[in-house]
């Protein structure tokens, strides 16, 4: 990368100096902004007025989960719950699927006395570059062990929680040294352990050339190769809250790249993705004057300051999940049993099965006799309905949800599991635990239909029988009635508090107060 020009100055926008001044160091302050939004019209929003922006919260920062013994000091479905979250302090973006929608925006200042405006725009190019922050560790496992879970457990006491030692990853999570203070402080208390293993942090850009792409550690680049860089536009005056002498500011903005489908290979080889949950990344904006017939010579580019680091969510994450909800009705047997009696269209799902790779279905006296069964000639083409392929598919899982949560004592994943039968099945139950009765009850012949409803609760036909002969429900039976109420939607089904924007401070060249 060429050498840092004294053309320039990128800041972040005017509104963001003024919102964060009072908790924000000047030299964070002049961070470019990444602004969030819930909705993918969010640039006709920026455009209208680029200080309208989601505001952040706790589910905007990166959580670690740790192991907790089941507690009896809590109630209702925090009972099942065997992993807590420790917050640290970076960022954590989210998905287009989670409904988060990320912009970066930075304003461009002469490098001047005053930092007057940029002036023309037309002869400007600004665009900006994602780096990645990749920190090795080296040394022997114990000290790193103990590194790891000292971290974490510095992280349970600030927050008031008490987590399970013996539990804890044993990799060293990077996401702790996101929090400055926290990490002097760690840094004093674990002194000796620091000094028996060594730190190698690399700041990687993706390199572009003949010999492929893939992350590269920032330095000189060779022939033809190129590091990848993102358009950035500049916002138009704003529709509203705008004076004259604001139309002069120079503020760009560029849509920031949460998922990619593009991989790469390492230098051990491995095909990994290009983005993904377990990096650091940090976005760095340049702004260079365009090239043109009169200016043969290449102009050099300033660069910004990086923005705060950051950390991209799953896709299955689940602070992400709960804000997009997907919706999917199954196949209504009625009418698929009157299209049977039509000819079959062209439409559906074509399966060609290549030559001696045909698994032929066996008979389940096959299956319980251990019988071999021969690999097929295959060769054949099948058209499947689409509706014939969900059907079973959502069988085999409503199959197999119960035997997953009873033969590994998953309890959690019940509470997971919201359906919609009569509300007079949860009555029932009320009444039932009102009378005296407890689960061991349930296996009395005078409840077998109560024993069938909350059999159909638990999505097993002998749900009960097992609750009743595990040592916990035995021992507390307490949590039988809680593991039930965790499961009633009419209790457990909230409405999620709509998205808080940030405050839209006046323009201080308007002679606004």
């Amino acid at each position: 990368m060429t050498a840092m020009d004294t053309g320039f100055q990128l800041r972040a926008p005017w509104y963001v100096r003024e919102r964060d001044h009072l908790s924000l160091q000047n030299a964070k302050a002049r961070r470019p902004s990444i602004q969030m939004y819930d909705d993918s019209t969010f640039v006709e929003r920026l455009l209208k007025d680029p200080r309208d922006s989601l505001k952040t919260g706790a589910d905007d920062q990166w959580s670690y989960p740790v192991p907790v013994a089941l507690s009896s000091g809590v109630k209702g479905r925090e009972r099942f719950a065997t992993s807590t979250l420790l917050t640290t302090g970076l960022r954590k973006l989210y998905q287009p699927g989670h409904d988060r929608f990320y912009a970066l925006v930075v304003e461009v200042f002469c490098d001047q006395s005053g930092l007057p405006r940029a002036g023309s725009h037309e002869d400007l190019e600004v665009r900006f570059v994602m780096r990645r922050r990749f920190t090795s560790v080296t040394g022997n496992k114990r000290p790193v062990r103990q590194l790891a879970r000292n971290v974490l457990v510095d992280l349970a006491k600030t927050q008031h929680r008490t987590v399970v030692t013996k539990g804890l990853p044993r990799d060293l999570p990077d996401v702790f040294w996101a929090d400055d203070a926290a990490r002097l402080r760690f840094e004093e208390d674990n002194a000796k352990l620091l000094n028996e293993v060594r730190f190698h942090a690399d700041n990687q850009a993706w390199i572009t050339g003949p010999g492929g792409s893939g992350w590269r550690t920032v330095g000189p680049l060779g022939k033809d190769e190129k590091e990848e860089d993102f358009p950035m536009w500049r916002l138009p005056p704003a529709e509203v809250g705008d004076c004259e002498a604001a139309h002069t500011r120079s503020l760009w903005f560029g849509v920031i790249p949460t998922f990619s489908p593009t991989h790469w290979v390492d230098s051990t080889k491995k095909t990994l993705p290009k983005l993904d949950e377990h990096a650091v990344y940090e976005l760095l904006c340049f702004v260079r004057q365009k090239q043109d017939a009169a200016r043969k010579c290449p102009t050099e580019a300033s660069w910004g300051e990086a923005t705060e680091p950051f950390r991209l969510a799953a896709p299955y994450d689940p602070d992400g999940t709960k804000n997009h909800t997907t919706s999917v009705t199954l196949p209504d047997f009625r009418r698929l049993a009157a299209r049977a009696g039509s000819p079959q269209g062209q439409g559906g799902m074509r399966v060609t099965t290549p030559p001696g790779s045909a698994l032929p279905p066996p008979s389940l006296k096959d299956v319980t006799d251990g019988k071999r069964q021969d690999v097929g000639p295959g060769g054949s083409v099948c058209t499947f309905a689409i509706e014939l392929f969900f059907i079973v598919a959502f069988f085999l899982f409503m199959l197999f949800l119960p035997i997953v949560v009873f033969i590994f004592q998953l309890w959690w994943m019940l509470a997971l599991r919201f359906c919609f039968p009569p509300s007079a099945s949860f009555g029932i139950l009320t009444d039932f635990f009102l009378a005296g009765n407890s689960l061991p009850d349930l296996a009395k012949p005078a409840n077998k239909a109560t024993k069938d409803r909350v059999n159909k609760l638990l999505g097993s036909p002998e749900g009960v029988d097992l609750l009743i002969k595990d040592p916990k429900f035995a021992a507390k039976p307490e949590l039988f009635e809680e593991l039930i109420a965790g499961m009633d939607p009419a209790k457990n089904t909230v409405t999620p508090a709509p998205p808080v924007s940030e405050e839209k401070p006046d323009d201080p060249m308007c002679g606004q107060s």
